[in-house]
């Protein structure tokens, strides 16, 4: 919901940026939209928060996927919002999975070899989430440089690259949600 009202801010703030050929009262109305928008995510943002403080255990979650390089707030909490209850899961590939970032590779009998790409079956607003996070690590995370030198040596397109990362860093995550404790970077350090 929050994505969505974030969304609908920036569309109607596309349309002002025409505001000269817009009708003063078009103008005034959409400001005002924007005004009452920006509101009502204030109003979402202290319902989740809320939330979130209210259950400690939810808390604790939270705060251990942000000890992980790259997870902010809003990031954490939309993975806690999205993922299953992690009993129903055996492994961090089958969160994996869920997510849609598993790769699905083309082929067709003996003959027909296409490239792989990511499934992308699965939770949307989970890879979404990702996304940006996995692009920082990429440019910025030391722990995951020698993961992405190693791709970057394969050959492998920068998208396929931070698919990777997408998928590492949730791999991360259901560690550290599974076993509530927060991020340590020697067992990634041990297992690139």
């Amino acid at each position: 919901m929050l994505a969505k009202l974030e969304g609908t801010t920036t569309q109607v703030g596309n349309f002002l940026e025409t505001k000269d050929c817009l009708p003063k009262s078009v103008e005034k109305v959409y400001q005002n939209l924007i005004k009452h928008i920006e509101k009502q995510i204030n109003v979402v943002n202290v319902a989740i928060d809320q939330v979130v403080s209210s259950k400690e255990s939810l808390n604790q979650d939270c705060r251990n996927l942000q000890s992980i390089p790259g997870i902010g707030k809003i990031t954490a909490i939309a993975i806690l919002a999205e993922i299953p209850e992690l009993s129903s899961l055996e492994s961090a590939r089958q969160l994996a999975a869920y997510a849609g970032l598993t790769p699905s590779h083309r082929t067709s009998g003996t003959s027909v070899k296409g490239r792989s790409c990511l499934s992308k079956i699965g939770s949307s607003s989970l890879r979404k989430a990702l996304y940006f996070p996995a692009i920082a690590a990429k440019n910025h995370n030391p722990l995951l440089q020698p993961f992405v030198q190693k791709l970057e040596k394969k050959g492998k397109h920068t998208m396929v690259i931070i698919g990777a990362i997408m998928r590492k860093l949730l791999h991360i995550c259901f560690g550290v949600l599974k076993y509530k404790t927060v991020f340590n970077p020697e067992i990634l350090k041990i297992n690139p």
